[in-house]
């Protein structure tokens, strides 16, 4: 079949729906070398995060691949599970919500319109009893090509991303920033630095890479009040990356870690995944993370590196150094009767979600009570 046909045949599409890593592993890598994609759609991360998260969840992969013919290259990826929810089976992108940009794998001389999108969906759909796609945060375009899922219709996710494009000198870097908030940052930082010697990491290996990530996991835990980050499928997940591809970067006062960073970078990206900062009044009224945050930029600019991003969610710190917003929309694509019926309600409770992520008085009591929660 010619490539080129493929809006016109879909049904002449070999499509695998596989609930096994490992069969997927060598079609998920190929496609994942060139396809526009974040690395929150790598191999490495999809598998740790189900074996975390998913599997206690009682999700089940469900991951589509769709090539020309039976044994050829695959023109498609998309990394899936299903769970239930009532009557009705749902798929989700694999990743929840610790990945920031969900996307498939398309491979970049295929071309897919949004029927053909859909029927592919339908396929997978009848082979695995699903009624409903709940595709969230995804991009509208990334890395400058269309995304195929974002379809039409799809709305506005809950919350934005934010990035920037990188300039390729440190003094370009400088110059976005103004005097006063360089400024400021000089004396932030000879503050600390009247405390004891400060010393910027990064990239850490081996065992201080280990290091830094538990003094992540425990700062985030007293900061936000959170156990999760001292015990179960986040910790486990956040050590378990440690030994792939998650970078960590830390500021120490006289040897003791006071702020860090870790993410990843791919393609020419880095994507910041979590960051923490000490509680402790003294040394955190001197923002040791945005002094961490900037020193990481100059690192990246040093090494090439075009493309940043701090993620999903609004805060101060990501618009004082991303001057782009980065629009997700989320898409509810209905495979059945049932499916038809409930896509409405999920689609209400994005808009509902949303009006209040973006109203920062309900916003702000939301977060107090769930703190009361804990």
């Amino acid at each position: 079949m010619e490539l080129s046909r493929f809006e016109t045949a879909v049904d002449e599409i070999s499509l695998d729906v596989f609930t096994s890593f490992e069969d997927a592993r060598e079609d998920w890598e190929a496609l994942f070398a060139d396809a526009p994609v974040s690395a929150y759609q790598s191999f490495g991360f999809a598998r740790d995060w189900f074996e975390t998260f998913g599997r206690a969840r009682g999700l089940t992969p469900m991951i589509v691949v769709a090539r020309p013919a039976a044994g050829a290259r695959p023109l498609v990826l998309v990394g899936l599970a299903t769970s239930r929810l009532g009557p009705l089976r749902i798929a989700q992108f694999l990743g929840g919500k610790e990945s920031n940009f969900n996307l498939g794998l398309f491979a970049a001389d295929a071309r897919f319109d949004a029927d053909a999108i859909r029927a592919l969906l339908r396929r997978a759909a009848r082979a695995t009893g699903v009624d409903l796609y709940r595709l969230g945060n995804q991009p509208q375009a990334f890395e400058g090509v269309a995304n195929p899922l974002a379809l039409p219709g799809a709305a506005p996710s809950p919350s934005f991303a934010y990035g920037t494009t990188l300039p390729a000198t440190a003094s370009e870097l400088d110059m976005r920033f103004s005097s006063d908030a360089r400024k400021k940052l000089r004396k932030k930082q000879a503050r600390l630095e009247k405390m004891g010697a400060l010393v910027f990491e990064h990239c850490a290996t081996g065992a201080r890479r280990g290091e830094i990530l538990e003094v992540l996991l425990a700062q985030k835990a007293e900061r936000l009040r959170d156990a999760s980050f001292d015990s179960g499928a986040m910790r486990d997940f956040v050590l378990g990356l440690c030994g792939g591809a998650l970078e960590t970067h830390a500021l120490t006062l006289d040897g003791r870690i006071i702020a860090t960073y870790a993410g990843f970078t791919h393609s020419g990206r880095f994507s910041a995944m979590l960051n923490s900062f000490t509680a402790e009044e003294e040394i955190a009224r001197s923002s040791p993370g945005d002094l961490l945050l900037h020193s990481l930029l100059r690192g990246l600019v040093a090494r090439g590196v075009g493309r940043f991003d701090l993620g999903v969610g609004e805060a101060r710190y990501k618009n004082a150094v991303c001057d782009e917003t980065i629009a997700l929309v989320d898409a509810v694509v209905p495979a059945t009767p049932l499916g038809a019926l409930a896509a409405p309600v999920l689609a209400a409770l994005t808009r509902a979600k949303r009006a209040v992520k973006q109203n920062p008085r309900l916003f702000a009591s939301l977060a107090r009570l769930r703190r009361l929660a804990r």
